[in-house]
């Protein structure tokens, strides 16, 4: 390893979630993808923390209220955009 290349490490992943990690990654390596998503985890971006806050709730709904809070949400961000695009 040259002093330019970053320290690494071994990760053992549980196999769906790796799999999902490769399915995911587009035009990414896997270790691009796993350190993009590290990445946005120390970001300062509202939306993540939001996210944060939400999942222990999200987890405890059925997959039906899951899907249903997601369209509640999607309409929610389509009027927001709608209402942004007016005001220019």
């Amino acid at each position: 390893m040259s002093q330019s290349d970053p320290p690494s490490f071994h990760l053992r992943l549980p196999a769906r979630l790796k799999a999902d990690l490769q399915a995911a990654r587009g035009a990414n390596s896997l270790n691009g993808e796993i350190v993009e998503r590290l990445e946005r985890s120390f970001d300062p971006d509202p939306s993540l923390r939001l996210a944060e806050i939400m999942r222990p709730f999200l987890v405890e709904l059925s997959e039906e209220d899951q899907a249903k809070l997601l369209d509640l949400a999607s309409g929610f961000v389509g009027i927001l955009m709608k209402r942004n695009r007016k005001s220019r």
